[in-house]
């Protein structure tokens, strides 16, 4: 079998997070700006090697033509390729994706991926394709959508308040070591069976926070990255999965649940197996989605995944740490940027009190697309990274 062309030979080489939490006075652009230049500063590259801006644009701007365009110029690039991109919280890793490919190609030598995230002020809510006939019932929205989700997970695995609770629980004790974590007040499983019902039977502890920052990464080859600020995190694998398989009825191209192609693919390159993931960073925008994703992505046996969740499988110290910064639920909404920022801490051998020992094979994962429009639509995409060695 050859080697796949991208596997090993390419890093992120820099990352830059903005202030962020519930931040006000500062726009999506500022975010982005602010992001970019601690990424640049992160791994000491001189600004006019980056030739590539790849930015994911929010939603909330609305129709915004050559967005990365303005970005490198305010940034002040003149990059051989510059767009935007929209896979919702899949972005920021296929923008990696993207720029690896762009790099193997020889279209680019150093590529920038960002995005930024103001909420407020929102102005008006879009009207959404299929919209009239899920508005009248006030079934519109992510949390609706992954409402209907654990109660279909609950119907046929039999899983629990208590195991999505811990979950969360998790997730919080992490966040409560990490300085930067918008949530740092650890709570237990039965604070969070105490929290409020937002849409039945998720609770407000088992969904993500709002939060308004930036991030951003800087793409390299391997080669480029070795001479850099940093230690070289390299990318060993990538995968992407598009399509609806987590809604039902919907059809069914094989029997396998959404998102597992996606692993596999980022597995196969990296010749690696689930087992031999050290710290896993799956895009956790509400507790039920990372139930399901820990099955599709081959960390736990079909329907089996609550009671291996309650043995405290996800924690540090457990089986398969998790989110070891918090992730969505209480680091913050960064778009799974934040996800890819703990993997190359953890490589890096930079997370503090958070740090894996030994933590060599980090798996990350983002989610997005429009499962409350019509026709539904969901999109994974996956990174392996692994030390330079």
């Amino acid at each position: 079998m050859s080697r796949h062309p991208l596997k090993g030979t390419h890093a992120l080489a820099g990352v830059g997070l903005s202030r962020f939490g519930k931040v006000w006075g500062t726009s999506c652009l500022g975010f982005t700006l602010e992001a970019c230049k601690n990424a640049i500063e992160d791994c000491g590259i001189p600004r006019d090697e980056i030739d590539g801006c790849l930015v994911s644009m929010p939603a909330i701007m609305g129709e915004q033509h050559g967005w990365a365009t303005r970005i490198a110029a305010h940034l002040g690039l003149e990059p051989r390729l510059a767009c935007t991109m929209d896979m919702g919280g899949a972005t920021p890793i296929g923008m990696i994706q993207t720029a690896a490919l762009y790099i193997e190609a020889g279209m680019a030598n150093a590529v920038i991926c960002c995005f930024g995230m103001q909420n407020n002020p929102q102005g008006i809510m879009p009207q959404l394709f299929g919209s009239q006939f899920a508005i009248p019932y006030g079934d519109i929205g992510a949390i609706t959508f992954m409402g209907h989700v654990a109660r279909r997970q609950m119907h046929l695995y039999g899983y629990t308040g208590p195991q999505y609770g811990e979950i969360a629980s998790a997730f919080r004790e992490h966040a409560s070591r990490n300085p930067s974590a918008q949530k740092r007040e650890p709570f237990t499983v039965e604070d969070h069976q105490r929290s409020p019902y937002i849409v039945e039977p998720l609770r407000l502890l088992d969904c993500c926070l709002v939060t308004d920052g930036g991030g951003a990464v800087i793409v390299t080859s391997l080669e480029r990255a070795r001479d850099l600020k940093q230690p070289a995190v390299v990318i060993a694998g990538a995968g992407q999965e598009h399509g609806a398989e987590m809604i039902f009825p919907a059809p069914q191209r094989n029997q396998a649940p959404s998102g597992a192609g996606a692993a596999r693919a980022a597995f196969g390159m990296a010749g690696v197996l689930p087992h031999d993931v050290d710290v896993a960073l799956l895009y956790d925008g509400f507790t039920p989605l990372v139930m399901h994703e820990l099955e599709a992505f081959g960390f736990a046996k079909h329907g089996e995944v609550g009671p291996w969740v309650a043995t405290g499988a996800l924690r540090l110290g457990g089986e398969l740490p998790t989110n070891t910064h918090g992730g969505l639920l209480s680091e913050g909404h960064l778009f799974g940027v934040g996800h890819i920022t703990e993997g190359m801490r953890q490589i890096r051998r930079s997370a503090g009190e958070r740090q894996v020992q030994d933590a060599e094979v980090v798996f990350v994962t983002g989610f997005g697309g429009a499962p409350h429009e019509a026709p539904p639509t969901l999109s994974y995409t996956t990174l392996v990274l692994t030390q330079d060695r």
